[in-house]
């Protein structure tokens, strides 16, 4: 009893098990004083040795309890039951379909985001808090709309436009400088600004609430990849269904032909307003951010230019979306469509140059409808190429995360069953036509405000009258003038929002677009700049939808975050040295709440064999790795990574982290760690997945009782979290890897079990779907 009393003092001290001992230990001390006093009352007379002898008996017998009571317990992560729908989605999936890598990840990824989607829908997970009924109607009857719309204009397309000299049903977007183009769109931005579909406790309008959906963990599924025009086109569209008015496309184009494009008649009242600073002036200057603050730009400013006729050639010269779509890299990047979007988001500067930010301008908007009309002229040279805009969908390499052409696009918690294989069909694009593109030819337009440049044979837009004290030249004075004040190389100014806007500070609003393909070297610096994210943004995002924005670095956080648009998260994707240099930032968002002390960390082994080479041969079986002619060509530096990541089943929550192993051995094992729910908040179930940077999904083991011994078994990787003794968990990162680490290399102080983590995957070329029921 001695040992036994000494074993479990140890066991107090360890942290979460205390009270679970403590229930115990009562139990026990209660029954050995059942035991004494049925002794003494009925066992009167004894012999010295008789007492020793029952005493030995009882203390035998509590041991005996306390073990039972540990076996009967379950685990911290014991293997659960693989869900019915995510079983029967592999099956019916992968149904009389080779096993392939590249196949198995697709049917992880759909099946899971589907289980997800309608865990969403029927309201067994999380799916953000505040929004009314009123508010989900709201959202629902614009898609409905857009598609009863969408039927309509198909209807009129099918009779040839002649039923009854209809005039065409669907929606025509001129540019923004053509006669009666941007009035109506200004009114609606400020109707939408005076109206409000979530409850007033939100605090926000129904243009916040409809700028909210570009935040977040949906910038993963919007960007970086080919979903990125299909996810941008439903957008606009669902915003123009609100505004009950066409949005006006901006060519920015016209603007960086001029001699100085801050000078441009947008960068007016009668149009944009002022482009230096906070927006005083034009019919945006009473609009309010959800941080309770005006609009700001910085234009002319930072390392891009806007979208140049250079770039519209690039995008319009080739032939198929894979060929315009990211990733792309090195001089492909040239070709990219979201690359040269990126372009008058920098250019313009200010709340409209972050990501999560960048729909507080309604100058947003009409920047994108111009990048859609590039994409919906580049889908008619398909047609006429012979090649069907409809189905010209990525799949290999298989794009990253989101951008699968049968995933969903991502407008939780309003679900709708739109793909991104879906917004490419004709049904949606016929919905809108464009006003042709200003040139010299179509007397731009017929718009007052563009002129032809007969020398270039270029349509430019006219310049905004601006009075002489507005401008400062570079041996004046810094004094402050008026807002509106030119941004020409020639001129170094100052005006009054200017000046407000940057005693601001750098806007919290997170991470900047990546540079355009294209520069402009009339541009001056970055005086406003960008700091982390507030955690209004965060706040307002989880609360909108069910996701939340990416973590900004902060002094608690050590790991960088990703940047969004390079395919880290690719699978199948070749893998640059810099990219392991790259680490994931989570959200840290479980169940709508962002909190570190909802998350612990469970290690996580892994068995990485190598791939072979283009001969089908192992590099290594020689012992002499050879690795430029692997099959999976990654870093060449010997260092690859495996991903592995944790998706709550019952509860909103994930978590992707990777490890770091050596290509050039035959066999690399390693450990990470995943964050997981902590079981003190609620049980859950969790499913861990795992895949290399070839893109190969790794098959999981799960730890489990066989006969008495701790073994490994394949299993679906899906885990039951519960406060069960014996602790499987650690609450950080550092102490799961460390605590693992100690107990492999002290294996005297510790048992046999404790140094094996609950669930190991192995990464190999087997040929055999990867999951096991």
């Amino acid at each position: 009893m001695q040992c036994f009393m000494e074993y479990t003092s140890r066991f107090m001290k360890m942290p979460r098990l205390s009270n679970l001992f403590a229930k115990l230990f009562s139990i026990m001390i209660i029954q050995r004083a059942f035991f004494e006093k049925f002794s003494n009352k009925y066992q009167l007379v004894r012999t010295n040795k008789i007492r020793i002898r029952n005493k030995k008996m009882i203390d035998t017998y509590l041991y005996a309890v306390w073990l039972g009571l540990i076996g009967l317990s379950s685990a911290l992560l014991e293997p659960t039951p693989f869900p019915a729908e995510l079983q029967e989605c592999y099956e019916y999936r992968a149904y009389n379909m080779t096993p392939s890598f590249k196949a198995a990840m697709h049917i992880q990824n759909i099946c899971f985001r589907n289980y997800q989607y309608n865990q969403f829908a029927a309201g067994k997970v999380w799916s953000g808090p505040n929004i009314t009924q009123e508010g989900v109607n709201y959202i629902e009857s614009l898609f409905r709309q857009i598609l009863l719309e969408a039927k309509h204009v198909e209807k009129y397309n099918k009779h040839g436009g002649r039923q009854k000299r209809q005039a065409f049903p669907g929606r025509f977007r001129r540019e923004v400088r053509s006669p009666g183009a941007f009035q109506p769109y200004a009114n609606c931005i400020q109707r939408l600004q005076s109206e409000s579909v979530e409850p007033a406790t939100a605090g926000r309008n129904t243009y916040q609430t409809m700028a909210v959906f570009h935040t977040g963990e949906t910038l993963r599924y919007a960007h970086g990849g080919p979903a990125f025009a299909p996810w941008h086109r439903i957008y606009l569209l669902l915003l123009e269904t609100a505004c009950r008015a066409p949005i006006p496309y901006w060519d920015s184009g016209l603007d960086h032909d001029m001699t100085d494009p801050t000078m441009s008649i947008l960068w007016s009242n009668q149009f944009f307003g002022n482009g230096d600073g906070e927006v005083m002036n034009g019919p945006f200057r009473d609009m309010r951010t959800i941080l309770g603050t005006p609009v700001i730009r910085n234009y002319g400013t930072g390392d891009s230019a806007l979208f140049t006729k250079e770039g519209l050639r690039a995008v319009l010269s080739q032939r198929n979306y894979a060929d315009i779509a990211e990733p792309l890299f090195g001089d492909a990047f040239m070709n990219s469509l979201e690359g040269h979007h990126n372009g008058p988001h920098v250019w313009v500067g200010g709340h409209i140059s972050a990501l999560n930010s960048a729909p507080w301008d309604p100058v947003f908007y009409m920047h994108h409808a111009y990048v859609d009309a590039v994409w919906e002229r580049f889908r008619e040279q398909q047609v006429t190429n012979g090649i069907d805009p409809e189905t010209d969908y990525p799949r290999t390499p298989p794009p990253p995360e989101g951008h699968a052409a049968n995933d969903r696009i991502d407008f939780r918690p309003y679900i709708n069953p739109i793909t991104n294989i879906f917004a490419m069909r004709n049904l949606i694009a016929n919905l809108v036509r464009y006003e042709p593109f200003p040139t010299c030819e179509n007397t731009c337009n017929s718009s007052p405000h563009l002129s032809c440049d007969r020398a270039r044979r270029i349509c430019v837009s006219r310049e905004r009258p601006v009075a002489q004290g507005n401008i400062v030249s570079a041996s004046s004075s810094s004094s402050s003038v008026a807002m509106g004040a030119s941004r020409g190389s020639a001129f170094r100014v100052e005006s009054r929002s200017q000046a407000r806007a940057e005693a601001s500070g750098p806007l919290p609003v997170g991470q900047k677009f990546r540079s355009s393909p294209v520069q402009d070297p009339r541009n001056g610096a970055d005086t406003i700049g960008t700091g982390p994210a507030a955690a209004q943004i965060r706040q307002a995002s989880v609360q909108v939808r069910a996701s939340a924005t990416s973590q900004s670095q902060s002094s608690t956080q050590t790991r960088v975050r990703r940047d969004v648009f390079q395919n880290t998260t690719a699978h199948g994707s070749h893998q640059s040295v810099s990219s392991l240099e790259r680490s994931f930032t989570n959200t840290f968002v479980l169940d709508g709440v962002v909190d570190l002390k909802r998350w612990v960390y469970v290690p996580v082994r892994i068995v990485y064999t190598r791939s072979p080479n283009v001969q089908g041969v192992d590099p290594t079986l020689l012992g002499n790795a050879e690795l430029a002619n692997d099959v999976c060509q990654t870093a060449h530096s010997g260092a690859s990574k495996v991903f592995v990541a944790s998706n709550g089943l019952n509860y909103y929550g994930n978590y992707k982290e990777f490890a770091i192993i050596d290509e050039r051995q035959p066999v690399s094992i390693t450990t990470t760690a995943v964050g997981i729910k902590n079981p003190e908040f609620g049980e859950g179930e969790v499913l861990f997945t795992s895949y290399d940077s070839c893109g190969r999904p790794c098959r999981p083991l799960c730890l489990t009782s066989v006969n008495g011994q701790q073994k490994y078994k394949a299993c679906s990787g899906a885990f039951k979290i519960s406060s069960a003794a014996p602790t499987m968990y650690r609450n950080s990162y550092k102490e799961a890897i460390a605590a693992n680490l100690l107990e492999e290399l002290n294996m005297v102080d510790s048992g046999s079990d404790a140094s094996s983590p609950p669930v190991t995957f192995v990464c190999g070329n087997s040929n055999t779907w990867p999951w096991s029921y």
